[in-house]
């Protein structure tokens, strides 16, 4: 069990040092002296350029307006032979809520059960111009160690800054090398999948009038999806064998040889809700353009004949998914092998396929990729709580698959997906009532397989008889305007009815009654206590 303990650390700034002989400097040293001192400290005067390469043209404007989001400056190196990553990053952040934060939770992602893996936070400091000099802080493992919890020297209010420099140390776990094996984090088949591999800040949850506000704390279960964060800006720079050939979110900077046979890389992102690394010194590749997009496919050796099918499927997903849905705005897109067995997870920016959907299960390669990129829309661009709300990604990801193959294959082929992926199996259910709702939360389930039959199956069927309640025009529109009004943001089913209710349209008003309806869940939250009033005038801002 991991104690409660002190966390140390010492940081010293960059500085310059400039020694000038006692004459009278030309006037045009002194201009040119004056730019260096001016640009001594390294900082640029837009702290958001950097992350700009990371969208389209198009779209490199927006980070501007995400000033607010967490901003991850991030050093990591691995250590193949000791299955180990080190880590330290300085995260910059707003308090975005209205009400003040006495401490801070960074989910440990790694340490979920499924995940099994082993992240120690080994110091944390407290810094900026709220806490200066910088402080550091006292760590507090909970939710099974899934969280850790750093209570603040003062409460940080709203519209507050700060920093925060977090070292850690991630042992990973090794699965067998098996093809069957599914597993969404460490090491099996030469490759190393590590998804949230750091402490990532948890989601804020403002009071609502009946709870307080909180941390989210949910640990999920194996059979859905577990994490839930807000959107972030990142820059990774992470050393490594040079053998490795890294698949991340985001878009690559600079790579660079370095001593004893490693390499260094820098990635920057636009506003994602993590980043992935996933690595194997066994990817092939190949990258076409689409839309202004770079989709790079990799594979593993003997796959390169399913590995061009998945580019060529990428491709025609992210050109679909554009017209349906809104513009995809990232620089880069990529769909890569992982020991997922026949299944599939999302990422942002990447797709990762199981490796025996590249061998035994090549016809579920096409709509299975359909479903994982259009993830990079429902849940990477407009997210949710997959834990307590499941049904909002998936069920329209899953019913974005039929939209893609109407498009590209026609109705016929479109309608033996809907019978034989949804018709069926939702007619085959034996459990009835209230179970069968799909607004429920993952835990809620009695079992896997009802989990998927109700949140893919019945959710995408749901999805139909909205299509067929609206028809095809407003529908699409429907879809259009939901991505454009929670972009970056975070929706729950309460904003979801708030855009069918704009609709005026009665009878899916019914549809949501049969369907979807039910009590909301109430999630696992860490609750933050009220400050005390100030008496000393200087306290307040």
């Amino acid at each position: 069990m991991k104690r409660q303990h002190l966390l140390l650390f010492i940081t010293q700034s960059p500085h310059c040092l400039w020694r000038f002989s006692a004459f009278v400097l030309p006037l045009w040293l002194l201009l040119v002296l004056t730019l260096l001192l001016n640009g001594c400290g390294g900082q640029s005067t837009d702290p958001l350029a950097r992350f700009r390469p990371a969208m389209r043209p198009a779209f490199q404007q927006e980070i501007a307006a995400l000033n607010t989001l967490p901003r991850y400056e991030m050093n990591i190196e691995l250590f193949p032979e000791q299955n180990r990553l080190t880590g330290s990053m300085r995260i910059f952040l707003t308090n975005t809520s209205s009400e003040p934060w006495q401490q801070l939770v960074f989910r440990l992602y790694p340490e979920l059960r499924d995940y099994g893996g082993n992240l120690t936070v080994n110091s944390a400091v407290a810094g900026g111009a709220k806490f200066s000099p910088p402080q550091a802080l006292l760590a507090d493992y909970q939710a099974n160690n899934t969280a850790v919890s750093l209570r603040l020297p003062d409460f940080l209010r709203a519209g507050e800054t700060m920093t925060m420099d977090i070292a850690w140390t991630l042992d990973y776990p090794v699965w067998q090398d098996a093809p069957t094996v599914y597993a969404l984090f460490g090491k099996s088949q030469e490759m190393i999948s590590l998804p949230l591999f750091y402490p990532s800040l948890a989601v804020y949850q403002p009071s609502n009038g009946l709870l307080g506000g909180g941390w989210w704390m949910d640990e999920g279960t194996v059979r859905g999806d577990s994490a839930f964060n807000v959107a972030s800006l990142f820059v990774v720079t992470a050393t490594l064998p040079a053998n490795q050939v890294p698949v991340t979110s985001g878009t690559l900077i600079t790579s660079t040889l370095i001593d004893g046979g490693r390499a260094r890389h820098v990635w920057v992102t636009g506003p994602s809700r993590e980043f992935l690394f996933h690595t194997s010194p066994l990817f092939q590749y190949a990258s076409t353009e689409a839309y202004g997009t770079r989709v790079t496919s990799y594979w593993l050796p003997g796959q390169e004949g399913m590995g061009w099918a998945a580019l060529r499927y990428a491709v025609a997903s992210l050109r679909i998914f554009s017209d349906e849905f809104g513009p995809y705005p990232y620089r880069d897109m990529r769909v890569a092998p992982a020991p997922l067995y026949f299944r599939g997870m999302e990422y942002p920016q990447v797709s990762l396929l199981g490796v025996e959907v590249y061998n035994r299960y090549q016809d579920q390669l096409e709509p299975l990729l359909a479903h994982e990129v259009a993830h990079q829309w429902w849940y990477q661009i407009v997210h949710n709580d997959p834990v307590n709300e499941p049904w909002l990604d998936e069920a329209l990801a899953e019913y974005s698959m039929l939209l893609y193959l109407e498009e590209l294959r026609g109705d016929d082929e479109a309608g033996q997906l809907k019978l034989s992926r949804w018709d069926n199996p939702v007619r085959g259910m034996r459990t009835e009532g209230d179970a069968t709702l799909i607004n429920q939360a993952v835990m809620d389930f009695e079992s896997s397989s009802l989990y998927e039959t109700v949140i893919y199956a019945k959710g995408a069927l749901f999805y139909d008889s909205i299509r067929q309640t609206l028809g095809d025009r407003r529908f699409k529109r429907f879809l259009r305007t939901y991505f454009a009004d929670h972009r970056y943001g975070i929706v729950t089913t309460d904003d979801w009815l708030k855009e069918i209710h704009a609709l005026n349209t009665p009878a899916l008003e019914v549809l949501y009654e049969e369907w979807v309806r039910r009590p909301q869940p109430t999630p696992n939250i860490m609750p933050t206590p009220l400050p005390q009033r100030d008496t000393d005038a200087s306290a307040q801002r």
